[in-house]
């Protein structure tokens, strides 16, 4: 039996389109790190209930904290935080560009 796949590689066509615009926009390393610290957060987190809160705040707040230099140092953050980042912006590095 031979089925026709066309309809499903053109209903298929506008999300390969939006996953081609991803890793195009975006470093694959950056997604690869951000799938596993999603996948470390789940495993770790009956771990993080049995300790101290204070330190799962402090993990929190460091985690934050990479994030927003992350997002300083490539310009990648959310529209609706970039008032707050172009003002710490100016404080930090930005990413060097390279001569073609």
């Amino acid at each position: 039996m031979n089925a026709d796949l066309t309809p499903l590689q053109k209903a298929a066509e506008p999300l390969w389109i939006q996953i081609q615009t991803l890793f195009a926009e975006h470093h694959f390393i950056t997604i690869v790190c951000g799938f596993f610290a999603l996948l470390m957060t789940i495993s770790f987190y009956k771990f993080l209930r049995n300790i101290s809160p204070a330190l799962v705040g402090f993990v929190l707040l460091l985690l934050v904290a990479v994030l927003v230099m992350h997002w300083t140092q490539t310009r990648t953050e959310p529209v609706v935080l970039k008032p707050f980042i172009d003002g710490l912006a100016p404080f930090f590095p930005t990413v060097p560009t390279t001569r073609v």
